[in-house]
């Protein structure tokens, strides 16, 4: 993100809040990721008692966290509508509130527990390990190999890796490559998306790929193509 002179990098699952009205700002999206963009009047803030930002702020969020659960789950539900209709009925622009309210509320509840700050070398180390983790889609490195590259017992490791990245390795893993098939359903059959993905049974992979999206991958390309 572009904005004021500045560069700003975000990670998945970031959740970026920012004043922006004062100026322009870019925003570029990798190939297979894309930004759900929530615009607030900030009239609408002052009437909910919320104070407006000042600069741009982030935070990570955990895919497990039931919020987010329930966003994802009304996105999903509002891309499919508007796959299936021409016009937006009613109640999916009730169910459009309700995704940008949930959303809202989440970036606006105060944080209690302030976790300590990581040093620059453990925090080196946990990025090349993320990096590392997500270089290929088809067979993933174990635990014991992710915690060796950041010289940590594989308790630490995880425990220092949900804190920095805001959900378990795997999760996070899991989640890209879903985000990758994705991208692989544009030119691929189902069949052929898991074979690339490492999946040596069909159906593990049409669950895996239903639990993160709510639809089958087949469902999921009658929808875009």
């Amino acid at each position: 993100m572009k904005a004021g002179g500045q560069s700003h990098y975000f990670q998945a699952c970031d959740l970026v809040l920012a004043h922006t009205s004062p100026e322009s700002f870019t925003f570029e999206n990798s190939a297979e990721f894309s930004a759900l963009e929530i615009h607030v009047p900030s009239l609408f803030l002052e009437q909910l008692k919320i104070e407006s930002l000042s600069g741009i702020q982030t935070r990570s969020l955990g895919l497990q966290d039931p919020v987010i659960k329930t966003a994802r789950q009304l996105f999903g539900y509002l891309r499919a509508t508007q796959r299936s209709c021409s016009q937006a009925r009613g109640s999916d622009m009730l169910v459009g509130y309700g995704l940008a309210m949930t959303t809202l509320g989440h970036a606006f509840t105060p944080r209690n527990m302030k976790l300590p700050q990581l040093n620059a070398r453990t925090t080196a180390s946990l990025e090349n390990a993320r990096l590392a983790l997500l270089k290929h889609f088809d067979q993933a490195p174990t635990i014991p190999q992710l915690a060796a590259m950041c010289d940590l017992s594989q308790t630490r490791f995880k425990e220092l890796f949900r804190q920095q990245f805001g959900c378990a390795p795997y999760a996070l893993y899991q989640m890209h490559r879903m985000e990758h098939a994705r991208h692989l359903l544009q030119q691929k059959n189902v069949t052929e998306t898991a074979m690339e993905l490492g999946y040596s049974n069909v159906s593990h992979f049409s669950a895996a790929f239903q639990k993160q999206f709510g639809c089958t991958p087949r469902k999921w390309q009658c929808q875009i193509l």
